[in-house]
């Protein structure tokens, strides 16, 4: 705070501020800390505060002061992290993770007044580029769920039994989210019951606020259209779900469960006379409660790594090595599936809100190394 409020040399020619003054220009500077700290999301301040104290922990190691930061110092830091390995000899820090570790101590020294582009001082973008260089690291890319394998997910769980079935009926939620809106695995998480509108002409309307792309919280309406197939029919899933949530007890619960045994399972039931008000008293609520072993309903939203968790799970259970997959897979799985079906580009980015085509394309490159190649034209 006093780096912050420190005088100028110019400020010597000035009358010094009153008390009364100086105490407001405090207030004023911590509600403008206040601000800063809410221009990143809670997943990124969490991440550049561990990072933070990993830096400040080195330099207590080494008797040195993390502030003011000094280049001269990151570039040895940087040097030290990148020195470390694994057990089975990798790197125990990717060039990636060390930019990220760079942004996070640029962060940190601006808001105490230093300097905030640590990463692009000449010191310490020379010995980063040289890492990448040298070690030409292979970005980590999930494999993308297509449809079908979503299909075989979905259908392995056990959906009409107590309590295995009230983890089935948030999960199909959950990975149908995650597939037909292309969202992130926080992004399910932070769903509220609100933020899931009926519609009845177009199926479901996803409203989303602050996300990873959308720092200043302008939001986004996404479509989920009613599907064809009731095992993917999100709408659907979002009927049953809340059916579920919305019962008076383990009881209610069970004899819903039981209701959709083998013969009733997979009906529609996104248009039925009770699909709209479902949740209407509990629309502040987290969508996706956590569940316990024993089928018991908590208050809080599960957890974007605990979506990511069960998914992996999931998908042993239906007889697929969960190894290459995540729940982004659920997000790459709509680009490559929308591809594979003829989608456009800027039809893709209007459900992902990816911000370039370039970010498309990498899909493509990817996961559909044949679309609009010449070498189909060969006549191989």
């Amino acid at each position: 705070m006093d780096t912050e409020l420190a005088p100028s040399p110019s400020s010597a020619l000035r009358p010094s501020p009153s008390a009364g003054s100086l105490a407001a220009l405090r207030a004023l500077a911590d509600e403008a800390f206040d601000h800063d700290a809410n221009s990143r999301s809670a997943n990124t301040r969490r991440a550049y505060d561990s990072d933070w104290r990993q830096f400040t922990a080195w330099c207590e190691r080494y008797e040195v002061t993390p502030l003011p930061v000094e280049p001269a110092l990151v570039r040895l830091y940087v040097t030290d992290l990148a020195s470390q390995v694994k057990d089975d000899g990798q790197p125990r820090f990717r060039a990636s993770t060390i930019e990220r570790h760079l942004a996070s101590i640029g962060w940190h020294s601006r808001r105490a007044g230093g300097a905030g582009d640590i990463a692009r001082d000449p010191l310490v973008a020379s010995v980063v580029a040289g890492l990448r260089r040298s070690r030409a690291e292979k970005p980590r890319r999930q494999r993308p769920i297509l449809l079908d394998t979503l299909t075989a997910v979905i259908t392995a769980m056990e959906h009409d039994t107590f309590p295995n079935g009230i983890g089935a009926a948030r999960d199909t939620l959950a990975f149908g989210l995650g597939f037909a809106a292309a969202l992130r695995r926080s992004e399910v998480s932070g769903l509220t019951v609100r933020d899931l509108e009926p519609s009845p002409a177009d199926g479901l309307y996803v409203h989303l606020g602050v996300t990873k792309t959308d720092q200043d919280g302008l939001g986004a309406l996404l479509a989920v259209p009613y599907g064809t197939n009731p095992i993917t029919c999100v709408p659907c899933a979002r009927v049953r779900w809340l059916r579920l949530v919305t019962a008076p007890g383990v009881a209610s619960r069970t004899r819903l469960l039981e209701a959709t045994g083998p013969a009733a399972r997979w009906q529609h039931v996104c248009r039925d006379s009770d699909a709209h008000g479902l949740g209407h008293a509990i629309k502040d609520a987290p969508l996706l409660c956590t569940v316990n072993k024993g089928g018991r309903l908590g208050t809080g939203a599960v957890s974007a790594s605990a979506l990511n968790s069960s998914l992996k799970k999931r998908l042993v259970t239906a007889g697929f090595d969960p190894a290459p997959y995540g729940f982004h897979s659920l997000r790459a799985g709509f680009v490559t599936q929308a591809r594979r079906n003829g989608a456009s580009t800027r039809e893709v980015r209007r459900q992902t809100r990816h911000g370039s085509d370039a970010m498309v394309d990498l899909y493509d490159r990817e996961h559909l190394p044949l679309r609009d190649n010449a070498v189909t034209t060969l006549g191989l």
